[in-house]
């Protein structure tokens, strides 16, 4: 009986002993768990679940955080450029985006989401450069991948209608346009007025174009060939209020006389048309030629 009591007191100890060993190798592996960091995309795509669920400043401190110890990761980048996108923050987004792809540039997601902020932009050529890589590389199965090659499909087609060009010409012309912008913010007016009438070759129906050769040509003194340049554009586009404005100072001068007036660096399709801004009520405003109280029509 004495043995028998033994025994189990002996198997009782042992029992514990192998309790507490298996405590203490179940915490070294929490601790082990712990010590590992979660997986990076996974916390950006916990961020935008965050987002989704309306946890927006807890998504933002989450990818910030991130940003501080993975600045170059790709994930970390396209996370930081979708939260930009969401807040219509289209040139940040379209500059993380960017990191994104220079570190991985087989991520065609990236390409995707840079072609949809510079779509925002009003971009054209820049889109279709990027949503062009995105069904290049991308899964054919995808959304985006759908989406990229339905956009590619009607900007062709309205390429095609409005300048009876292809888009890798209308892509070639938006090259030159900006070569044009170059020079006519250095001051080059002669190279511009060239680079424009190039891309008027290439896109007839550009209607920038045609509102530069009007700055140009006023800076030279050339007041007949500038109204004729901003009547085209007119012409082309009723609504273009930066035209119509540059016109106006332009019926002001004398033959020969030179446009003292500088020249701002103003995207007017992105700045004021697609944001429903009218460019001649703010420069009136700006200039106290109208109050804000008239502007809104009270």
């Amino acid at each position: 009986m004495k043995k028998t009591k033994k025994r189990q007191k002996q198997n009782h100890k042992k029992i514990q002993k192998q309790k507490k060993r298996q405590e203490k190798i179940k915490k070294q592996v929490l601790s082990a768990r712990e010590a590992s960091p979660p997986d990076i995309e996974d916390q950006v795509s916990y961020a935008f679940e965050l987002w989704e669920d309306g946890e927006k400043k807890e998504a933002e401190k989450l990818l910030n955080k991130l940003k501080k110890k993975h600045r170059n990761h790709y994930y970390v980048n396209y996370g930081l450029g979708a939260l930009c996108g969401f807040r219509g923050k289209y040139d940040e987004a379209i500059q993380f985006f960017k990191n994104a792809i220079t570190a991985n540039p087989d991520f065609a997601e990236g390409h995707f989401n840079l072609g949809v902020a510079f779509q925002k932009q009003y971009n054209i050529a820049e889109m279709i450069v990027a949503y062009r890589q995105a069904v290049k590389i991308g899964d054919p199965d995808s959304v985006y991948f759908h989406h990229a090659q339905k956009m590619l499909h009607v900007m062709e087609e309205q390429v095609r209608e409005s300048d009876g060009i292809s888009l890798d010409e209308y892509i070639h012309g938006n090259t030159i346009f900006n070569q044009g912008m170059e020079a006519m913010y250095s001051g080059d007016w002669k190279r511009a007025i060239g680079q424009f009438r190039k891309t008027i070759e290439i896109v007839p129906n550009q209607t920038q174009s045609y509102g530069n050769l009007g700055i140009c040509y006023a800076k030279l003194g050339k007041r007949k060939e500038a109204l004729d340049a901003f009547d085209k554009a007119i012409e082309l586009d009723p609504n273009y209020e930066l035209a119509l404005v540059n016109r106006k100072f332009v019926e002001l001068l004398d033959d020969g006389e030179c446009l003292n007036k500088e020249v701002a660096s103003i995207e007017y399709y992105k700045d004021y048309a697609m944001k429903n801004r009218s460019y001649i009520n703010e420069y009136l405003e700006s200039h106290n030629l109208i109050s804000s109280q008239d502007n809104s029509g009270e």
